[in-house]
């Protein structure tokens, strides 16, 4: 019996995350044992923390460069572990600059093909900067490739962040996105808040399963706009065909720098310092995220910095306070320099 697999894409900051954890909430309400693949493009585990803290998830973690090209290699293991334990369904979460063609196509291998089926390609655009991404990354050609193969491979397409933005915004995103992808369907909401059935229509715990998971044909249920009806079954056709490459790289100019507290600074950084730091880089700095202590709070504090908002909410991580900065071109030694210098103003 094959196991279902949903791959959940999208650029970085876009709500994959969010996604994942109502996912996993509605995978429990129904007795599924799901498997889960993480990749972080930075070295430390930010999103996987989060889903076993507020999910208790047991997540397999790809860290430090992308599952499609750097550390695809070490893909088909992972899924090998998961299999180990008999889940019902497996979800891999990837970096916000991984082409999810290259994941699909790993699933054919043959070492896999007979045990592991696609069930759900998704994206996830943030509503916000999703028009931006084409001018503003122009000098990655790779990456800019990489994103509009995001689009092209998805058989949904949920636009978050519809709540921030003109509805005559949201009417050029499904312009630029039905560009790409004539058959995948569109939904707008806002916090990844979708209705789950038809995602997890068919999928049930091994004991009680039938020969194959189907898709549902029931709405997604996203904010009211025109819809782009997907036929049931079958993936997202392209209307726009990108050229094959020989670079398998999803992308070029993108780079993660993960920086921690200095040992002096157990009072913690001024939250409006910390803003500023982020926002101090400009263009040049597409995400930030981590856990840091804050001055004049208890606890520590998950940072989440993308589209030029900031949110913060409480957490239990228990390690030494790090920021994972992820941006274009980053100069490492001025990032670091300057980060050093945050924690010894007068």
């Amino acid at each position: 019996m094959k196991i279902p697999v949903i791959i959940l894409g999208g650029f970085l900051g876009s709500g994959k995350t969010t996604l994942l954890l109502s996912l996993l909430k509605e995978s429990k309400a129904r007795g599924l044992t799901p498997g889960i693949v993480m990749n972080e493009l930075g070295k430390k585990d930010v999103d996987g923390y989060i889903l076993e803290e507020h999910a208790g998830a047991n997540v397999e973690k790809l860290l430090d460069g992308c599952v499609c090209c750097s550390r695809k290699d070490e893909l088909p293991r992972t899924l090998e572990l998961l299999l180990a334990r008999r889940p019902d369904v497996i979800y891999i979460e990837l970096t916000g600059v991984a082409d999810p063609e290259e994941i699909a196509k790993s699933l054919l291998e043959p070492a896999l093909s007979g045990r592991l089926v696609l069930h759900y390609s998704i994206t996830v655009l943030d509503a916000e900067n999703a028009l931006e991404y084409g001018s503003r990354f122009s000098a990655d050609k790779q990456l800019v490739r990489t994103l509009r193969r995001q689009l092209s491979s998805a058989d949904l397409i949920i636009v978050n962040k519809s709540d921030l933005v003109e509805l005559e915004t949201l009417w050029r995103i499904e312009k630029m996105a039905s560009r790409h992808n004539t058959d995948a369907e569109i939904v707008f909401t806002h916090y990844s808040k979708i209705n789950l059935d038809p995602l997890l229509a068919g999928i049930s715990p091994q004991e009680q399963r039938t020969p194959a998971a189907q898709r549902g044909s029931r709405e997604l249920n996203g904010m009211a706009l025109k819809r782009i009806n997907s036929a049931a079954g079958g993936h997202g056709a392209t209307a726009v065909q990108e050229p094959e490459s020989a670079q398998q790289t999803s992308y070029s100019q993108v780079a993660a720098v993960t920086l921690t507290f200095p040992p002096g600074a157990a009072d913690g950084i001024r939250q409006e310092l910390l803003e500023g730091f982020f926002r101090e880089w400009g263009d040049s700095l597409v995400r930030a995220k981590g856990h840091v202590r804050l001055a004049g709070r208890d606890g520590v504090q998950l940072v989440q910095y993308a589209g030029n908002r900031c949110n913060w909410e409480f957490s239990r991580y228990p390690g030494q306070p790090y920021v994972v900065f992820i941006g274009l071109n980053l100069d490492e030694k001025q990032l670091t320099d300057r980060w050093s210098a945050l924690f010894y103003q007068p």
